[in-house]
């Protein structure tokens, strides 16, 4: 008897072991499927071959990560899916950003359900998790559901990143064209990319201005970094005139009285480009009125001036005038005269700049050589 009742302690005993052995064990983490017909790979490249396809909510069994992908089960194949195409629950609230203005966060995963409110473009939200294809988030205090066409899915987990601004290429609505605008006044795009929607020229400016910016990231993708430093005015980054590639296509031959007096009327600062040299300088119009009589907003400026013309000289110049993220064909004189307005640029007076059909003031008649000039910059702005 004492026997029997010894072996039933031991098998109870190993039981217990064998049960909290059991327990012990970390279970795999489970994630769903966020995109239709999602590609499973053998390798953790895009180039590697498609094991299969997995549908919408279709549950995979993590094994691991490795360098944006997941290495997972999905049925009978063992494989290896982008990271950003699976919603892993149990690894924490994913963020996921807002597409475009006036999203609707809901009360049930519907359309007929009411509105709790919007979201406006570029929003982060904290995705808690999935049902069909709604994504039940928290944004600003609430909790609700928003359709999953609406939202930008990330790799980041929960955290600071939730209350942060993102934008990125296909978001459409004001903060988009709030950042297209600084964007332009710094010289990376023009006015007419000022649109509202963040497509492939945009990417491009905000990958431009993150190089001039010298970040880590240069994706063109606008994260919290990268719009603090746009917005920033008086970190004084903005594109370089120095390429011709930068104005091919861009330059306008424009009338002095039909526009052009108006464009850079007195006051306006503006940047003249040099064909000749590839030099820029910036300028200021304080008077004129057959033509724009300006002056180096600088010492600095001045030097670059001197630099371009290598001694004071009547010669005409035909020059590129950037004038915002407008671009007109204009010509320059490289000679100082009276009146001199400021004291402290270096410049000892004031230089003439025309456009097209402009005038000398002294008999108000135009000037071959400047319109000469004129049309050389224009010209050579098509080449």
């Amino acid at each position: 008897m004492k026997r029997i009742l010894l072996a039933l302690v031991f098998a109870i005993a190993a039981l217990v072991l064998f049960a909290s052995g059991a327990l012990a064990k970390k279970d795999n983490e489970i994630g769903q499927v966020t995109g239709s017909d999602v590609n499973l790979r053998a390798n953790p490249t895009t180039e590697s071959a498609v094991l299969c396809t997995l549908a919408l909510n279709e549950q995979v069994e993590i094994l691991g990560r490795e360098d944006g992908w997941l290495h997972v089960i999905a049925g009978n194949n063992v494989g290896y899916v982008r990271e950003d195409f699976v919603f892993v629950s149990v690894a924490g609230n994913r963020v996921a950003y807002v597409i475009e203005d006036g999203v609707k966060l809901r009360g049930g995963p519907g359309q007929s359900s009411y509105i709790i409110t919007e979201l406006s473009a570029g929003g982060g939200v904290k995705v808690k998790r999935i049902v069909g294809e709604w994504y039940f988030v928290s944004y600003g205090g609430e909790s609700g559901y928003v359709h999953k066409n609406y939202l930008q899915l990330t790799r980041s987990l929960s955290g600071s990143a939730a209350s942060e601004m993102m934008l990125t290429r296909g978001m459409e609505g004001e903060e988009v064209k709030k950042m297209q605008k600084e964007l332009a006044r710094r010289g990376f795009l023009i006015d007419s990319q000022v649109t509202g929607m963040y497509g492939p020229k945009t990417r491009e400016a905000v990958k431009t201005f993150q190089k001039a910016a010298q970040l880590d990231g240069q994706d063109g993708i606008a994260g919290p970094q990268t719009l603090s430093l746009i917005y920033d005015r008086s970190n004084g980054i903005k594109k370089s005139l120095a390429s011709r590639m930068d104005f091919l296509g861009r330059v306008q031959l424009i009338d002095w009285f039909e526009g052009g007096d108006k464009a850079f009327s007195k006051g306006t600062r503006a940047v003249v480009y040099d064909i000749r040299t590839g030099l820029e300088f910036r300028v200021r119009r304080f008077g004129g009125w057959y033509h724009a009589d300006c002056e180096p907003v600088s010492a600095k400026d001045t030097a670059v001036f001197k630099k371009i013309a290598g001694e004071w000289t009547w010669d005409r110049r035909a020059i590129w005038l950037k004038i915002g993220s407008k671009v007109y064909a204009a010509s320059m004189n490289c000679m100082p005269h009276l009146p001199d307005v400021s004291k402290g640029d270096n410049f000892p007076g004031h230089f003439c700049i025309h456009f097209l059909n402009s005038k000398v003031h002294e008999n108000e008649k135009e000037c071959p050589r400047h319109q000469s000039m004129v049309r050389r910059a224009y010209s050579n702005s098509q080449a």
